[in-house]
């Protein structure tokens, strides 16, 4: 299975599996740092996964429990795995009868969020009981849950998310948050959250805003680019969202076998030095996304495109590729206005 269906595939199926089974604080940074995970008021350290997504640490409850969560932009729920897993715990486990602040609400359940030192109280999220198959991919995997950052529209609970606690709650200095992925491992700088505010050390210039549609947060670009020949692609526009929780550049695909073949990347990674830019246009702005971006080197001597496409699709998702090219903030100043930002990271 392809890295866009491994993971979005994972979330849709386990929200449905699972159905059936103080102060402001200001701005909060959380780190994304490669390296080990730590806990602190003013931090999450991350890491990430051979897939290259991006996880680190909540605490739940009183005591707080700390979890390893995927902080997805594509999805709106809270889930981590219960106490009641049966079998097998290959995570960390969220028992209620060890905090005090715990309280059921039918197939779900209510405690204290802690997200970089941000206290959240009655928040409602999934235990995870099970997986919808014993050979569920999630069972390998390094973090324990996720954390949606999505809107409330994507929510299969109907259950008020995390980022509109905080805002409703009155944690933050501004209703705004950004994300800045890091590229390199070895340099220890594997990016940043920050909510309530931007970090004017991870990009250069002015944020270009688009205002977004729907429950997708959607919006439109136009004319793409492979080099400097203009592909002709969504000249007309095309319907796009932006996703945290997607490893991959995903497309129709007629369209992006087009902007692969346009690459033409070489299997043993020979012309990887001479491969162009691949430029999306948004807002009549250009936004280019380069070969260190869209090109995963799985082995040695062996690359491949992250540029998917999937049958039947009829939109665009710019993943962690975008996402690592260009600081992104979503803007809820306005809400239920949303605009999110793009700028050149550093």
């Amino acid at each position: 299975m392809n890295s866009h269906n491994f993971f979005r595939v994972l979330i849709a199926a386990f929200h449905l599996f699972l159905l059936q089974s103080y102060a402001v604080q200001g701005i909060i940074r959380i780190a994304l740092t490669m390296g080990n995970t730590s806990f602190n008021k003013n931090g999450v350290g991350m890491t990430t996964s051979k897939q290259d997504i991006y996880f680190g640490e909540i605490a739940i409850g009183t005591p707080g429990q700390r979890f390893t969560v995927l902080f997805d932009t594509g999805s709106s729920e809270l889930w981590v795995p219960s106490g009641k897993w049966p079998g097998k715990k290959p995570h960390n486990l969220y028992v209620s009868q060890k905090s005090s602040t715990y309280k059921p609400n039918g197939f779900l359940s209510i405690d204290t969020v802690n997200v970089g030192g941000i206290t959240i109280t009655d928040q409602s999220f999934t235990e995870a009981r099970s997986t919808p198959s014993k050979k569920d991919p999630l069972l390998e995997e390094t973090f324990d849950g996720i954390l949606g950052l999505g809107s409330p529209q994507l929510s299969s609970t109907k259950t008020v998310p995390v980022w509109y606690s905080m805002m409703k709650q009155g944690k933050i200095e501004k209703n705004i948050f950004s994300i800045w992925l890091g590229r390199s491992e070895s340099s220890g700088a594997g990016g940043e959250i920050v909510f309530g505010g931007t970090n004017p050390a991870h990009y250069t210039g002015q944020h270009t805003y688009v205002t977004v549609k729907g429950r997708r947060h959607s919006f439109q670009m136009n004319n793409i680019f492979v080099g400097k020949a203009d592909t002709k692609r969504c000249s007309r526009g095309c319907k796009v969202f932006v996703d945290s929780g997607t490893t991959n550049i995903i497309g129709p695909t007629a369209m992006i076998k087009d902007i692969n073949d346009r690459i033409k990347l070489s299997p043993d990674c020979k012309n990887l030095k001479k491969l162009p830019d691949v430029t999306f246009t948004i807002d009549g702005k250009s936004f280019s996304v380069s070969p260190r971006d869209y090109i995963r080197g799985e082995k040695p001597k062996e690359c491949t495109s992250r540029f998917e496409g999937i049958d039947g699709f009829n939109y665009w998702v710019l993943g962690m590729p975008f996402l690592r090219a260009f600081q992104t903030v979503y803007d809820y100043t306005d809400e239920p206005i949303v605009k999110i930002g793009f700028a050149k990271s550093v």
